[in-house]
C-alpha cells in the first residue's frame, strides 16, 4: 500500500501546468546539450522532488518505460548528475539529484573542451597544414586557454561557496 501512495506523489507534484512546462522545457534545453530528452525529463523532476525517487515512480512521473529510465539514470549517475541510493530493507534502488550537480557539469565542459584542444594543439606542430590555418588553431589555443582559465576560477568560487 505505500508503494502505491509514494508512486502517487510525484505525480500529484507535477499536476500543474506550470510544473509540466517546467520539466518539458527543461528537457528541450538538456536536448540541444546533447543529453536525450527524456534524461532531462528526469533530471528536471529530480530538481522538482525533495525525495529520492525509485525507477517505478520516476518512470510513471515523466511517462516513460521503465528501461528507457533505467538506462537514462545510468548516463547520468555516471556524469555525476544524479546519485543512486538505497533504504534499509528494500531491494530497488532510489535516485536523487546529486549534491552538486552544476559543478559536476562545469567539470564535464571542461575535460571535453581540453580534449578537443589537445587534438587542436597537436596539429598546431603539423608544419604541412596551411600557416592560416595555424595561425587560428593557435589563437583559438590562446582563447580557450583564458576561458578554461576562467571557468576554473568560477569552479574554484562555487565549490568554496558551498562549503560554508
Amino acid at each position: 500500500m505505500s508503494a502505491t501512495k509514494t508512486s502517487a506523489v510525484p505525480r500529484q507534484r507535477l499536476k500543474t501546468p506550470a510544473q509540466q512546462q517546467f520539466l518539458e522545457r527543461f528537457a528541450v534545453a538538456l536536448e540541444t546539450d546533447g543529453f536525450p530528452r527524456i534524461a532531462g525529463r528526469i533530471f528536471g523532476l529530480l530538481i522538482m522532488c525533495d525525495e529520492d525517487l525509485s525507477l517505478d515512480e520516476i518512470a510513471e512521473s515523466v511517462g516513460a518505460s521503465k528501461a528507457s529510465v533505467s538506462v537514462n539514470t545510468r548516463m547520468m549517475e555516471e556524469k555525476g548528475l544524479i546519485d543512486r541510493v538505497s533504504r534499509s530493507g528494500d531491494r530497488r534502488d532510489y535516485y536523487k539529484l546529486s549534491a552538486d550537480p552544476f559543478g559536476r557539469t562545469i567539470e564535464s565542459r571542461l575535460q571535453r573542451w581540453d580534449r578537443i584542444r589537445g587534438v587542436m594543439g597537436e596539429a598546431m606542430g603539423d608544419q604541412s597544414l596551411p600557416l592560416c590555418a595555424r595561425t587560428r588553431l593557435k589563437e583559438f589555443d590562446s582563447l580557450s586557454a583564458e576561458m578554461r582559465e576562467l571557468l576554473n576560477v568560477a569552479l574554484v568560487r562555487l565549490r568554496n561557496r558551498r562549503k560554508r
